[in-house]
């Protein structure tokens, strides 16, 4: 089965989990008393572990609800095959306790290897702008199935596939020769995303922005 089928696959299912606008908590209910930004963090994040074990939960932030003084806006990202090239990243939004049992999908940023499927300016910064390592490897897979940089997707697909390449993303202030030796320009805020493949003799690496650019591509030996 080839990568575009595996991951339609992958985002047919999370769709049916997840729902197309909102999900439900299954385990966590509104407590007595007023619940503090921290409480309501961990409510929202512990309920989506206990109903995704698979998937990997992250808190993005949290702010005051527009809807009742004791309640927080709760920013949640929801990630599934997250060191494959293709990983699927939900951020969710919950305004606990006010809407008490719902979560809505504020964002869907990757379908298909489409990274940033549905980044919107209305949306709070961190929504759109690329500060998810998952999300970076989502994007930098994008833009070369699209034409450009298809050093990748010729890497992946020419040693064992989606299934045997594993890929991680490391975000850098400031990155040059003297943190990593086979760089050969200096670079500022970006994301250092490494493809390694099971059969091949060397990693493939790209240098992309927070904007979802890639500004450089480089391969080392393994």
């Amino acid at each position: 089965m080839d990568l575009l089928a595996k991951v339609a696959i992958v985002t047919i299912l999370i769709i049916v989990v997840l729902g197309v606008g909102f999900i439900t908590f299954k385990y966590a209910a509104k407590g007595p008393g007023t619940v503090t930004a921290t409480q309501a963090g961990q409510v929202v994040t512990r309920d989506l572990k206990l109903q995704y074990p698979n998937a990997s939960i992250d808190l993005i932030n949290i702010t005051k609800s527009n809807l009742t003084n004791d309640s927080w806006n709760v920013f949640v990202s929801v990630v599934f095959n997250s060191t494959r090239p293709c990983p699927t990243v939900y951020l969710l939004d919950s305004d606990y306790p006010a809407t008490e049992l719902v979560l809505s999908v504020a964002n869907l940023y990757t379908s298909k290897c489409e990274g940033l499927s549905n980044a919107k300016q209305d949306l709070p910064f961190y929504t759109y702008i690329v500060t998810n390592p998952e999300i970076a490897i989502a994007q930098s897979y994008n833009i070369s199935e699209s034409g450009a940089y298809p050093g990748i997707v010729d890497y992946v697909n020419g040693n064992g596939g989606y299934n045997n390449t594993v890929v991680n993303a490391t975000r850098y202030q400031s990155l040059n020769s003297t943190i990593k030796p086979f760089i050969t320009k200096q670079y500022y805020n970006v994301w250092l995303i490494n493809y390694t493949a099971k059969y091949a003799q060397y990693s493939y690496i790209v240098i992309m922005n927070t904007s979802g650019v890639i500004l450089g591509n480089y391969t080392v030996p393994k």
